[in-house]
């Protein structure tokens, strides 16, 4: 019977080091994902000044900006869980002090810090599908906006924060792991209430819906999974009026109310109606599809 202890003690003991050992492993591997660098080369763009462009920009930050930088732009925690760690969205005020245009586009378009560092939790997944001139519209109103704040620390994760991450259980959390960072500009087409833009429009849901717009699980962790906006997901009986509705209230057509923290109606309702219309229509026009598709 001693053996027998012995022997059920010497392999506990072995397993324990064992995911010890594991979990080292795993903390270096998130560290290393946190201080990964990428070696880019951000587009050269005309950033104009005029009004028309600083407006657009404008209209833009508001909508795509703000619900991760704060409504002052001046940064927020993304995640702040003390068994995991803190990770800040940037302040991004007064960045024509520190940063030069291509610093800018590099954050925005490639999802990567001024030193190649990958920025985490930046939804360049959805920016590289701007067009030339919608960013460099965003860049030369950004170059507007006076410092404001205090800076944003860096991501901070704890050992399990780190473990967790190194073990891939946070997701695409990097999106300068994955994306295209050679994608050409995309066109500009016609803004409006039409198929064209709505698609163009439809990459800032990419990041929470997934690729097809089928459902996926966003990268920010905390987050419950996004659903299917096909025509055979949640959307399959709605109206245009149901859908604008949701897209100004965040109350959707059967009277539920969604979370601002994971669908951010109150940003992404300051497209304009007919900006709305068009990403109805493309939804509308998409094959219907599942997210294992």
């Amino acid at each position: 019977m001693k053996k027998v202890l012995k022997w059920i003690g010497i392999v506990l003991g072995s397993l324990l080091v064992l995911v010890g050992l594991t979990a080292v492993i795993l903390s270096f591997i998130g560290g290393a994902r946190m201080n990964k660098t990428h070696d880019i080369t951000a587009e050269i763009l005309t950033i104009p000044t005029d009004e028309a462009t600083l407006a657009r920009g404008e209209h833009l930050v508001n909508v795509a900006c703000k619900d991760c930088h704060g409504s002052g732009l001046s940064g927020q925690p993304l995640l702040d869980e003390d068994p995991i760690g803190i990770v800040y969205a940037a302040n991004i005020t007064g960045l024509a002090e520190t940063h030069s245009d291509a610093d800018i586009v590099g954050a925005i378009r490639h999802a990567v810090d001024t030193d190649g560092r990958q920025l985490f939790i930046m939804p360049a997944e959805s920016f590289i599908h701007f067009s030339q001139e919608d960013l460099g519209a965003v860049v030369a109103y950004l170059k507007t906006i006076p410092r404001a704040g205090a800076e944003t620390p860096a991501p901070e994760l704890t050992f399990l924060g780190r473990t967790l991450l190194g073990a891939g259980l946070f997701g695409n959390v990097f999106p300068a792991e994955y994306i295209d960072h050679d994608m050409a500009f995309a066109p500009m087409p016609e803004i409006g209430a039409n198929i064209a833009y709505g698609e163009y429009l439809a990459a800032f849901c990419t990041s929470c819906h997934g690729a097809n717009l089928a459902g996926s699980q966003p990268a920010d962790p905390e987050s419950p999974p996004a659903p299917n906006l096909t025509p055979n997901g949640r959307l399959a009986n709605w109206t245009e009026e149901g859908f604008l509705t949701m897209m100004r209230t965040g109350i959707t057509p059967e009277g539920r109310e969604l979370q601002a923290d994971f669908m951010p109606y109150e940003s992404f309702g300051k497209f304009t109606d007919e900006e709305l219309r068009g990403l109805w229509l493309y939804l509308q026009s998409l094959p219907p599809a599942s997210a294992t598709d």
